[in-house]
C-alpha cells in the first residue's frame, strides 16, 4: 500500500477526540505515524546508474527484499548488500 494520508488524517482525528491527556496523544499520534509510514511501500524511479545506496540503517520489521531497480541502461534485483 502506498503512504495512505486519508487514513492518517482520520487516525489523528480520533487520537484528538478521544485522548484524555497529552501523553496519551502523543503515544497515539506516535504509533500513527509508525504504522503510516512503516505499511507503506514506495516506488522510486530512477535509472540504476543514477542510484548508489552507501549505507542504510532499518529497523528490525523493515523490508527491503526484493529490491529491483529495472531501467534502460541495467537490471538488478536482490536485497541490499
Amino acid at each position: 500500500m502506498a503512504l495512505d494520508k486519508n487514513t492518517l488524517k482520520s487516525d489523528l482525528q480520533t487520537i484528538f477526540s478521544k485522548s484524555n491527556s497529552p501523553e496519551e496523544a502523543a503515544q497515539a499520534i506516535a504509533n500513527a505515524i509508525d504504522k503510516y509510514v512503516k505499511t507503506a511501500t514506495v516506488t522510486i524511479t530512477a535509472l540504476p546508474s543514477e542510484v548508489a545506496v552507501t549505507s542504510a540503517s532499518f529497523g528490525p520489521s523493515a523490508n527491503v527484499n526484493p529490491l529491483t531497480f529495472t531501467g534502460g541502461d541495467a537490471t538488478h534485483s536482490g536485497g541490499l548488500s
